[in-house]
């Protein structure tokens, strides 16, 4: 039997229901601890880009990790204008997104030694930070080969860089949030890791349309958190 989507009526319907919800301040503080030491024991400099400055030693706990938000990360997306830029964003969105799992560090750093990765990366991320540019062509980018899509990343990552390189401003609905199996899972959306453009684009507006059904919610983000985690 074809899987029902959910519904922006369905959402909102079962965001209603909830006691608890994301606000806009858990998300902006939404973070994780990472360990700079597990990219530079795999770093290899004659293959890869410099040492992004996000793994230096400043900010370090006694313990070797540092910690990053979704608003550190908002600041690092808006202000890239460079490859080394890129790069270090890159390794910052990533480091969030794996936390202090070595293993998953190390399937990112595998991206690192592709050609033109730099390029890539900021071209992509220009896209995403530019306004007049729709979630689908941005998403798009990094989806396929004809443009600048990064052998071993995929949408459950890009579409962290891309949402955090677009300052959200003071908009409640945005134009790119991130979607990974889980929140797939959540929405009845296919259960793949690789989601088409159009596909993306629905998703986004699934979640601005249940924005709009519910005066209460801060900002789309707060809907892509509590998809991905549901109290019920």
């Amino acid at each position: 039997m074809p899987r029902v989507r959910t519904t922006p009526e369905d959402l909102a319907e079962r965001i209603a229901r909830e006691s608890e919800f994301p606000t806009l301040e858990q998300v902006n503080s939404h973070g994780f601890n990472f360990y700079p030491g597990h990219w530079l024991s795999k770093w290899d400099d004659t293959r890869m880009p410099a040492v992004p400055s996000i793994l230096s030693e400043e900010g370090r706990d006694d313990r070797g990790r540092k910690h990053l938000t979704r608003h550190d990360l908002f600041q690092l997306g808006t202000a890239v204008k460079t490859e080394e830029d890129a790069v270090n964003f890159y390794v910052a969105v990533c480091s969030w997104g794996c936390g202090t799992k070595a293993r998953d560090i190390y399937r990112r750093v595998r991206t690192l030694p592709e050609p033109e990765f730099g390029r890539k990366l900021l071209a992509g991320i220009l896209l995403a930070g530019d306004p007049s540019v729709s979630s689908a062509v941005a998403y798009e980018s990094f989806y396929s080969n004809a443009k600048n899509r990064i052998l071993g990343l995929g949408p459950a990552f890009f579409t962290k860089v891309l949402y955090f390189a677009s300052n959200p401003g003071d908009d409640r609905q945005l134009r790119h949030l991130i979607l990974d199996r889980k929140v797939a899972a959540t929405t009845n959306w296919p259960p793949r890791s690789r989601w088409t453009p159009a596909e993306y684009s629905d998703y986004i507006t699934l979640v601005n349309e249940t924005v709009e059904k519910v005066p209460s919610i801060e900002r789309a983000d707060c809907v892509e958190k509590y998809l991905f985690a549901p109290k019920a």
